[in-house]
């Protein structure tokens, strides 16, 4: 009987040996492989990185604050445009549509010549387009109180939105667009030239647009008192010098855009567009009506941007209903094509 105890007792003792031997060259196998795998996925994302940069183009952005011009992947710079042009919690197909829109802008300019020689473009959003390092950006967003989690998924937003959409940009008849864009237009954007004149674009035409109405801006005020208001609209024009304060008192709306903005005002004899308005007081949007007070006037504004192309928040709005970033270009683009660059 004690034989069989022993015998027994030594059986049981190789099986542990054996189940611990085995587990442990199993357990090195799984790590091994999962380095493996790691390895290999960080091999194909260098990989990548690598494809990608050779498939673009470098491009000299002037940074306007310093004054110096800076080379850069074109990817890097969209990288910096979008999240700075476009909130990043936005859907994810708008964040895409946005860096289409940007690239086009980019490429639109740099055809163009438009900051002369040696430069291809700059930081200066009132100028080319707004752009931050992805330092600065970070920055920003930490400011915001976004943690870090979400801060690594909106930066791989705005990464996927650019690198998924590589060299794509927004033509009409063979030809790059001008790529406008803004923030809001509540119910219908705006026609090109009932901004700014000149030629019509048969793209940027008014069209019908659906947004959110929980937007922060969607509506602001502005007070302007009497006298600062002939004051600046003098200096802006001298052709306006005869005008007087008790002027104020009869200003009126007197043209409309076909999107239903205000497109001239008119104070004593004189007729000044809404959008140099909107430069001089400031207003978000020249979709506004006036409020006469005693020794002041009230803009009350709906909207905000020039409202010529893409809506960001109706971009938002309609991607959130299901449609592709190329379904919301087409729709603030009329007649346009997506195409890859050659």
């Amino acid at each position: 009987m004690k034989k069989w105890l022993v015998f027994f007792y030594s059986i049981t003792c190789i099986l542990i040996i054996v189940t611990v031997v085995l587990f442990c060259i199993n357990f090195f196998k799984e790590r091994s492989a999962k380095k493996d795998i790691a390895e290999e996925e960080k091999k194909e994302e260098e990989e990548k990185n690598i494809i990608e940069y050779k498939a673009n183009q470098t491009i000299r952005v002037k940074l306007c604050k310093t004054g110096e011009v800076v080379a850069m992947d074109i990817n890097d710079y969209l990288r910096g445009v979008v999240p700075a042009e476009m909130p990043p919690y936005y859907d994810l197909e708008a964040i895409k549509a946005q860096a289409v829109v940007a690239r086009t802008f980019t490429y639109k300019r740099i055809d163009a010549h438009a900051e002369g020689d040696g430069i291809d473009i700059c930081d200066n959003y009132a100028h080319c387009q707004a752009f931050y390092n992805k330092d600065q950006i970070i920055a920003i967003w930490k400011r915001k109180g976004y943690d870090d989690e979400t801060i690594k998924k909106y930066w791989n937003n705005v990464n996927e939105a650019v690198v998924s959409t590589q060299n794509e940009v927004i033509k009409y008849n063979g030809q790059l667009i001008k790529a406008f864009f803004h923030a809001s237009s509540p119910v219908r954007t705006e026609s090109v030239e009932e901004i700014w004149g000149g030629e019509k674009l048969p793209y940027l035409v008014s069209v019908e647009n659906e947004e959110s109405e929980d937007y922060d801006n969607r509506t602001s005020k502005v007070e302007v008192k009497f006298e600062d208001f002939v004051n600046k609209l003098k200096e802006d024009n001298n052709s306006r010098a005869s005008l007087k304060t008790e002027d104020c008192k009869s200003v009126k709306i007197c043209d409309y855009t076909t999107s239903g903005r205000v497109k001239n005002i008119q104070i004593a004899n004189i007729k000044v567009s809404a959008e140099k308005l909107r430069t001089l007081f400031g207003l978000r949007s020249t979709n506004f009506t006036i409020e006469i007070k005693d020794n002041s006037l009230v803009f009350n504004v709906v909207g905000n941007g020039h409202g010529v192309g893409l809506s960001q928040v109706g971009a938002d709005t309609y991607a959130k209903k299901g449609y592709s970033y190329r379904d919301i270009i087409n729709h603030y683009y009329t007649g346009v094509q997506i195409t890859k660059l050659d």
